[in-house]
């Protein structure tokens, strides 16, 4: 049976691409109860007498994200700029997540034409350790637009972060125009100055490059809370590789404790004191004690 990625599904269709043919199929009902989404390898068949492709059954998932709905994914890119301000603790959920799903992060500095080489050269110095590259990138002079192009080829990824860092300007800068039905726009309340939206069809758009790519508003994310001192700790590649050194079982790797080698690294300079600041602010939520945060 003839396989198809699957790049958006609406009502009772699914539309799909197998090699460079696009294609429309039917859904049954069957499957769209199971969750049929973008980003899922299906097999389908033809029906000679109704002239119609019919979708008959999912392959198994490699991952799932819950928002968007979006399966199969390869690589995500957070996209961070100066402005708006960048939500670095939301950044490390993020990292968290995609470690859990198995998705490999990169980190988009967007809108390099108008960012300070201080403000790149510290995310660098918080995120070259745990990602695997960070991208700097102009949509309006076309810079690193090349490394993008040869990092997605091939792939299905998906570009996240806040509102207006520049995800969109990208989708356009690589010829992607975004249907305007995908996306309902929520008008902003009264107490919150942060626009609101939320995909109604998550879609994959197919690039001139060979590359499967989704805007997304946000991940629902797994509340990391909810994960212990071990298995979060393993989600910081940048800390872990000193944790797992540590002579102590069952260390807490705060700052008080002497000896541990993660406080050793940090006074060290070897883990950068931002970050691992959020990650005590973290792991000391779990616990409910006041976290002990390092200056300087």
């Amino acid at each position: 049976m003839n396989k198809a990625t699957v790049l958006r599904v609406v009502g009772a269709d699914a539309y799909l691409l197998e090699g460079d043919k696009k294609f429309s199929a039917l859904v049954l009902k069957k499957l769209k109860l199971k969750g049929l989404c973008a980003g899922d390898i299906v097999e389908y068949s033809f029906d000679a007498i109704n002239n119609t492709f019919i979708v008959q059954n999912i392959c198994e998932r490699r991952n799932h994200i819950d928002r968007p709905n979006i399966s199969n994914v390869d690589k995500a890119f957070i996209v961070i700029s100066k402005e708006p301000q960048a939500d670095l603790f939301l950044v490390d959920k993020m990292l968290v997540y995609l470690g859990i799903e198995g998705i490999l992060p990169f980190i988009i500095v967007s809108k390099a034409d108008i960012v300070d080489d201080g403000f790149i050269e510290n995310i660098k110095c918080q995120f070259s350790g745990c990602v695997q590259k960070v991208i700097v990138l102009s949509s309006k002079t076309g810079a690193g637009l090349d490394e993008f192009m040869v990092e997605t080829k091939g792939c299905i990824s998906v570009l996240v972060g806040q509102s207006a860092v520049g995800k969109s300007s990208l989708l356009n800068t690589l010829g992607i125009r975004k249907i305007k039905t995908d996306t309902i726009a929520l008008k902003v309340g009264k107490k919150k100055s942060r626009g609101k939206n939320t995909t109604k069809n998550s879609e994959l758009y197919v690039t001139n490059y060979g590359s499967m790519i989704a805007d997304t508003p946000g991940f629902k994310m797994l509340a990391i809370e909810d994960m212990d001192d071990t298995e979060l700790t393993h989600y910081y590649p940048d800390i872990r590789k000193f944790a797992v050194k540590c002579k102590y079982k069952n260390c807490t790797h705060l700052p008080n404790n002497d000896g541990c080698e993660v406080v050793a690294a940090l006074n060290n300079g070897k883990i950068n004191k931002d970050r691992y600041n959020r990650y005590i602010k973290v792991k000391s939520a779990f616990k409910g004690v006041k976290a002990e945060i390092i200056n300087g």
